[in-house]
């Protein structure tokens, strides 16, 4: 039996309201997650550095650093490869947005979980950039929209916020930074992680440097693997270059007890718009004890981004955690390389098309990278790919889509969890561990 109910004008415009009060109440009931897409670079590297340089140094206000391009390969760059791929994980992540698009959203979760309910949640993503200077040749600083690091407007002077301020002014929970590497001689391509650590980390090579500790405590550690960018030095002697780095902007000597007075890098967390920077007038303390001495023994970590770098919060970000060192940042990071390396063939097979046989995740990069220390937010920073690698290309271009479907829904996992499909035949299964994001509580909300 059907009943039919007439109603007035004015009990239907009743009726409709409570509709959308009850519409409105539950999309305020979904948890917001923020996520920053980041493909790297951007600029081009150009002369003259004074000009088109990025890390402004406001001593002695010039850049410091000629803007890193990334990498190429024949008609092959970086910039454009990674743009191509964030934008189609940006457009994936958009889907969580609506309730049609959230549907879509769910296809893609059930190739990768046995499940068929998933907590409703809103990836609220932006990306850094949706150009690169190819898009403006003629622009008189074609590096703007692009330096990491703020820096002065070129016919005002007034400041203006680089890319590490835009992604803070953002509050991200989670930033993706994409990137390729460029591949040596017998390199098989693959991907890796880029990681930084923390205050822990750097202490304990400050004291290596002034001979109050001994050098295995870093040698049979987790972070020993350190990046060799200054050649004919050793591992070691890199990483407490990069440790003087770190803490007063400075290079040490080979000896790593001196300072090279010709190697600046700038007091960094001062380059960025964030509670963090210390206060004005910071430039006069410049050569005095504490935290501007140019000496190491004269040198001291006082002031707000040193209370910061001790914290708790930093220390789980970049210190320890699920993978053993490396802390949250090290774990967001693996985490959406595994979702790669298991979601790629899953979907290619169920299409019954070849895949490709990828190569193995490496072995983390390890430096003073800019992107995990100054941003407040969990940084899966990535080199996805090696863009001198057919099968690499292979992948991040031709399949473009089903590699960003991986990422988007790793980073789903990493706010909610996901119990992934077991699968023995590949060599790597995603742990659909959510993150610990209760114990940060406000903190990438307080980064301004």
């Amino acid at each position: 039996m059907t009943i039919v109910v007439f109603l007035s004008s004015q009990h239907i415009h009743k009726y409709i309201i409570i509709l959308s009060f009850v519409f409105i109440s539950s999309l305020e009931a979904v948890p917001v997650f923020r996520i920053v897409v980041d493909p790297g670079h951007g600029g081009i590297a150009k002369d003259p550095k004074a000009q088109h340089g990025d890390k402004y140094d406001s001593v002695t206000q010039t850049y410091l650093e000629t803007y890193k391009q990334g990498t190429e390969h024949g008609n092959i760059t970086e910039r454009k490869v990674v743009l191509d791929l964030a934008k189609e994980v940006h457009k994936i992540l958009k889907l969580t947005e609506t309730e049609a698009g959230w549907k879509e959203f769910e296809g893609y979760l059930k190739l990768f979980s046995k499940k068929t309910d998933f907590q409703r949640v809103v990836l609220e993503s932006k990306l850094t950039r949706e150009s690169s200077f190819d898009d403006d040749p003629s622009s008189d600083d074609p590096n703007a929209a692009y330096r990491l690091y703020d820096f002065p407007d070129p016919k005002t002077g007034v400041r203006r916020k680089g890319r590490l301020s835009k992604i803070n002014e953002l509050k991200p929970h989670l930033v993706l930074s994409l990137h390729l590497n460029p591949a040596s001689k017998g390199q098989t391509g693959g991907m890796g992680a880029v990681l930084t650590p923390g205050y822990k980390t750097f202490s304990k090579l400050k004291k290596i440097s002034e001979k109050k500790s001994s050098a295995n405590s870093f040698t049979n550690g987790p972070w020993s693997e350190w990046l060799i960018f200054q050649s004919g030095w050793s591992k070691l002697e890199n990483a407490i270059a990069d440790t003087w780095i770190y803490f007063h902007g400075y290079w040490s000597k080979k000896n790593g007890k001196d300072t090279d007075l010709s190697k600046f890098e700038g007091y960094r967390q001062n380059m960025v718009s964030w509670r963090y920077a210390d206060d004005p007038n910071w430039e006069k303390q410049i050569g005095k004890p504490g935290p501007y001495a140019t000496t190491h023994e004269s040198f001291s970590e006082t002031g707000k981004f040193w209370e910061r770098e001790k914290g708790k919060k930093e220390e789980w970000r970049r210190e320890g955690g699920k993978e053993g060192f490396g802390g949250d940042n090290h774990y967001v990071t693996k985490e959406l390389m595994r979702f790669v390396q298991y979601g790629l063939p899953v979907q290619l097979k169920e299409k019954d098309s070849p895949y490709p046989e990828l190569g193995p995740i490496q072995k983390p990069y390890i430096s003073t990278y800019s992107l995990p220390t100054y941003t407040n937010a969990l940084c899966a920073f990535i080199e996805i790919g090696y863009v001198n690698r057919s099968r690499d290309m292979k992948y991040l271009t031709v399949n473009k889509k089903e590699t960003a479907i991986s990422l988007a829904v790793g980073i789903y996992s990493l706010f909610v969890g996901l119990d992934v499909k077991k699968n023995a035949s590949l060599p790597y299964l995603p742990k659909g561990k959510k993150v610990n994001w209760e114990r940060y509580e406000t903190y990438f909300d307080d980064v301004l």
